[in-house]
């Protein structure tokens, strides 16, 4: 399914942007043609005014210099001296023959723009000219411009045409140019979509492989309760044993367990749902700690281990919190430290203040947790025993506790004890004096 979500998302993000690529390309296209266009038509302007520049400068033109002119322009040049055709025939051959090409561009500029190219100049002192296209018989086309010159002794008319083939190959290949500039950056577009998808659904994916990780390990930890609870039912309706009490007993144990991980797990899914209500007020930790404190003291002498509480001398600020949470977030850390220092162990309650931030310490010398380990000791069902032999505890406290300590915007996390031992750290936020 996730494959199938980053192809979609690939496709959409390559057909959205090589869209936009694409527009962006035709515009740029359509700006360099029309440049191309115009600085074509300029030049042949120029071209023009040169050649009228000559006939109204000297009255006479030199055939060589009309020749040469025609060759490295792509020129047709027809000038009339008062309707006497100059008899040049051209330095080059086009499709269509030069008369008729001509004679076109002079029923074109009459029946199109009413300019008269047999008419007398308008004026002694200004030329007439016009500009247009023309089509040959193979579909060539071909830039005109006809001019009449007056002179001294008449006029002069100047009809002018211009080979767009040049023009045309120098379009068709920015045309192919931009068309090769547009896939490639739609490839490279489409490879980048699909690299940032794969990017985008990375949580997604990584969620997906814990949700799937956490219901085999939620239906492991369930079934081994259940297997024992079948197991013990199955000896008591078979009546081999008279005395069924043992097994009863172990009924009732492995219901507790799964009521607990229930429990838990229903916590948990009501923290992810952001369903999880808690209730704050101003509390004070210390009479919090102390309390709690009378709570664990038999448990740690059971195990002949030594528990202390360090109170700050100076009186610490209320916090804004949820008690009954918070006592279950500390109770979790001191659970973990109770069940794996061993006996003899020491494990401290710290309390101190830095800043606008109260720090709660859980100290023990226990084995610590190895490196290896560090990253992942607030996963949901992580423990360091891999085994699972340990069946008192499921791997989720800690998680727990970090979702309490996530809810109050404070902090928890852990350092090594000096000399051994792991160190777990609360950091909430203190009460602000209004």
């Amino acid at each position: 399914m996730l494959k199938e979500l980053r192809m979609h998302l690939t496709l959409i993000c390559s057909t959205i942007t090589g869209l936009i690529l694409c527009v962006i390309c035709l515009i740029a296209l359509q700006i360099s043609e029309t440049n191309i266009d115009t600085s074509s038509h300029i030049a042949f302007e120029n071209q023009l005014q040169t050649i009228t520049y000559q006939l109204q400068t000297y009255q006479s033109i030199k055939l060589s210099w009309l020749a040469q002119l025609e060759t490295n322009n792509k020129l047709i040049i027809s000038i009339e001296d008062n309707t006497h055709p100059l008899f040049f025939k051209g330095a080059w051959t086009p499709l269509t023959p030069r008369d008729k090409l001509i004679q076109k561009a002079h029923e074109t500029a009459l029946e199109d723009y009413q300019f008269d190219m047999d008419a007398p100049p308008t004026s002694r002192l200004n030329i007439s000219k016009q500009f247009f296209k023309i089509q040959g018989d193979e579909c060539e086309y071909y830039r005109v411009g006809v001019a009449l010159i007056p002179s001294y002794k008449g006029s002069f008319s100047l009809t002018l045409l211009q080979d767009m083939s040049v023009q045309k190959e120098t379009i068709i290949y920015t045309r192919l140019l931009f068309i090769s500039i547009s896939l490639i950056g739609i490839v490279l577009l489409s490879l980048f979509s699909y690299w940032f998808a794969g990017r985008a659904i990375l949580p997604i994916t990584i969620n997906q492989q814990k949700q799937v990780q956490f219901i085999a390990a939620a239906s492991h930890e369930l079934k081994s309760p259940l297997a024992v609870i079948q197991s013990s039912n199955s000896v008591i309706q078979s009546g081999i044993h008279l005395d069924s009490q043992p097994f009863t007993m172990q009924i009732e144990r492995e219901c507790k367990r799964m009521a607990r991980l229930v429990d838990d797990l229903l916590l948990l899914a009501t923290a992810d749902a952001n369903t999880w209500s808690i209730h704050k007020k101003p509390v004070e930790l210390d009479t919090l700690l102390i309390d709690m404190l009378d709570t664990f003291i038999p448990l740690a002498n059971g195990k002949r281990q030594r528990l202390n509480l360090n109170l700050p001398e100076y009186t610490l600020p209320p916090v804004l919190c949820d008690d009954e949470r918070i006592l279950q977030a500390i109770t979790i850390l001191l659970d973990n430290a109770l069940h794996y220092v061993q006996e003899g162990g020491t494990i401290t309650i710290d309390l101190s203040m830095r800043s606008d931030t109260c720090i709660i310490k859980v100290i023990d010398n226990g084995p610590g947790i190895p490196p290896s380990h560090a990253s992942h000791i607030f996963d949901r069902f992580y423990r360091v025993d891999a085994s699972r032999k340990d069946k008192n505890h499921y791997g989720l406290g800690l998680s727990i506790a970090k979702e309490i300590i996530h809810l109050h915007n404070g902090k928890l996390g852990f350092s090594p004890t000096p000399g051994g031992g792991c160190t777990f750290i609360i950091e909430l936020p203190l009460l602000k004096k209004s």
